[in-house]
């Protein structure tokens, strides 16, 4: 699975940009490798609070516009994120996105590291879900260790396993 997420305020003004890319390639060769873009423009509200407009773009579904809103807490040990969206279209989903990450600050070149991720999509009915766990160590601008996915698909949430390891670079 490779993820990339920008997160970037747009200038000095209070205007941020968010792109996140979720590109999984699946080992079973009956299984088509799946993706997941989204865009976001959004405007601070106050601190921490935002609201944006932006799209979705699935394997599964073609492209659709979306509304969303948002708080953000960061410091140098915690990082909190949730976000919950709709997609403007007469299938749009609802959906609901967050994240928390945790490393100590101190003066040890190597630190624990914890990030937990989750993601719904409902239409009538839960469409796809997923959690992601990452506990490992942090060095510098690099976080590594052991990984673990779990996605639940449909109204019965059948779900899917993968656990292995990760490596995860900060670019500031």
């Amino acid at each position: 699975m490779y993820e990339m997420v920008v997160s970037k305020r747009i200038m000095n003004s209070k205007f941020n940009f968010y792109n996140l890319i979720n590109y999984e390639v699946d080992y079973d060769e009956l299984t088509p490798n799946t993706y997941f873009i989204q865009s976001i423009v959004s405007y601070d509200l106050s601190k921490g609070f935002s609201i944006g407009v932006g799209g979705n773009l699935q394997t599964y579904n073609e492209f659709k516009p979306l509304v969303a809103a948002s708080y953000a807490y960061f410091s140098e040990s915690i990082g909190f994120f949730i976000q919950p969206s709709y997609e403007i279209h007469k299938d749009g989903a609802f959906e609901l996105y967050s994240l928390f990450e945790w490393t100590p600050t101190n003066d040890k070149k190597m630190q624990p590291y914890l990030k937990i991720s989750a993601y719904t999509s409902w239409k009538d009915i839960h469409s796809f879900s997923y959690n992601y766990v990452r506990a490992g160590l942090n060095y510098k601008s690099f976080r590594f260790g052991p990984a673990l996915n779990i996605q639940y698909f449909g109204d019965n949430f059948k779900n899917n396993l993968n656990w292995g390891g990760f490596v995860n670079i900060l670019i500031q």
